[in-house]
Parts: structure tokens; sequence; C-alpha cells
């Protein structure tokens, strides 16, 4: 329940600060996750992206507002966060498909965006193949790109596309150690929750696990090692075709799995596992309420 509450708490941020400055920083304490993470829950969750999200909601109640109210237009746009009538206008006729002068001229019709509220889903109709792990602490070695999470979506397809071309997946794989985490990793480290519109997106493998009998992997040339603590992880099978795969089992976990769990979110990256095959896992660190 703490997990849903925490969701319900952003949505009522959200909806207190329609009219004025929206952080999401401060979405992300309430929910206590990074902002990538709730970025990616949100989207999931709500089948759109938090950005749109806040965008409707904001054209909704200006709809409302020209309806309700003698207010001058550009009134109403710097209210809702337009810098200008003409970026208000463009994002209202996209929102709505009619010009804002048109609602108090003509009898129109409008679009509605209602506000979100979370609810316990318990819905069975899928399984997810997972496990309760206590891993040790483990380093891995890639590179590290620093990229606004804002943009996230679209910026990490690219960032493997470029590993492939520039050989760097190529020099994994002629120094690949079979340690787990397995196979390529794609790591969303974002640092505290809620510290920064930016995050660390890494492309790695696992160079060391902290047991007796592994042995530590020297960092390649260009390349950087980074260290994780021992923790208890959530680790799902994704296996199929990507991105399909992957993104089923981000929205279970997020909609039917953590609420119902007995875990919540640990501040740790999320890492995604790529193996051959179309086999893929997806590790999420989590604490034991």
């Amino acid at each position: 329940m703490d997990w849903v509450k925490q969701l319900n708490e952003s949505i009522n941020y959200i909806e207190e600060n329609l009219v004025g400055e929206i952080s999401y920083e401060v979405i992300s304490k309430i929910a206590r996750c990074s902002v990538y993470n709730f970025q990616r829950m949100f989207s999931y969750i709500a089948d759109k992206p938090l950005s749109e999200y806040i965008r409707n909601r904001r054209l909704t109640m200006a709809a409302f507002d020209l309806l309700n109210s003698t207010d001058r237009i550009i009134d109403i746009a710097i209210k809702y966060g337009y810098e200008s009538q003409d970026a208000f206008t463009r994002a209202f006729k996209n929102f709505h498909n009619v010009l804002p002068s048109s609602v108090r001229n003509e009898i129109v019709q409008l679009r509605s965006c209602p506000r979100l509220s979370f609810q316990i889903s318990i819905k069975g109709e899928n399984h997810m193949n997972y496990q309760i792990e206590q891993w040790p602490a483990f380093y891995v070695m890639g590179i590290s790109h620093k990229i606004k999470t804002s943009t996230a979506f679209q910026v990490i397809p690219k960032i493997w596309e470029e590993a492939w071309k520039d050989g760097t997946m190529q020099r994994f794989i002629e120094n690949f150690p079979d340690y787990r985490p397995a196979g390529f990793l794609g790591i969303a480290a974002s640092g505290q929750w809620g510290d920064s519109e930016e995050m660390n997106y890494i492309i790695a493998v696992t160079s060391h696990v902290d047991i007796h009998e592994c042995k530590h992997i020297p960092v390649l040339e260009g390349m950087q090692e980074f260290s994780y603590p021992a923790a208890t992880w959530a680790i799902f099978e994704a296996n199929g075709e990507l991105p399909d795969a992957t993104q089923k089992v981000y929205k279970q976990f997020y909609t039917e799995w953590l609420p119902n769990s007995g875990y919540e979110l640990a501040d740790m990256p999320v890492i995604e596992c790529y193996m051959q095959e179309n086999r893929q896992e997806v590790w999420i660190a989590v604490i034991k309420k």
C-alpha cells in the first residue's frame, strides 16, 4: 500500500502545481525513486509520458478557464506555463483540435484528460518468472554517458547503436567474462533520489563479483569501472523480442508485482541484461518493507 500511496501523493503534488512550476525532482522524492525511474514507471502505468500527462492536464484546466472566466487568453497561457500566446495556441489546438478563441466564440467539442488515481491491481492474467537474490557486491566495466532524463527514451537506443559501430561491443565480446549480472548490461544510474535532471547510462559487462573464486577482470583501456554494493535484487526473466519483452516486464512490475510484493524500491540503478537468443533479465534492487 505504501507504494500506491506514494504514487497518489506524487499526483497530488502535480495537481497542486498545475498553475506554477512542477519539479520532477520533487515528484521523484515523493515517490522515493530516481527521476528516470519515475518517468519510466509512470509511462508504463499511465500509457503516456509524464510530460504529456502534465501538459494535457494543464490544457484541460485551461479549457475550463476559457469557458468559465473572462481572463485574457495571454493571461491563461502564462498561468499554465506558456511563454507566449502563440505557443499556448499551438499546444491547445494540438490537444483540443480547436483554437482557444473558438471556445468563447463558438460551440466546440473539447477533450479532457482526467486526473489519475492509482490503485492496487491484482490481475493474474500473465505470470512473471522472477527470483529474489541476495547478491554480493560487484563491479562492471564499461562506458558511461551523461544524458538528460527527459530525453532518455530517445537517446539510449542511439547509444547502443553507436556502441556497435565504434567497436565497443566487439571489445566486450573479445574480453567477455561470464559473470552475473550476465551479458551486455544497460545500467540506468541516476544518483540520489530526485537530485538531478541528468543521469548516467552505462553500457558495460560484469568484471568482478565479490566472492572468493571470482577473478577480477582488468578494465579495458578507455573504459571505467563502477562498483555496486551487496543488495537484494528482484530478477525478472524478460525473454523475447525487444523492446516489447522488457517493456512488458516493467509494466507488470510497476502495476502488479511491486504493489503486492511487500517490497519497495531501493535507491540503486536498474540493470538490463542482454544475452543471446533474445534472452534478457531485468535486475531491480528492492528493500523488504
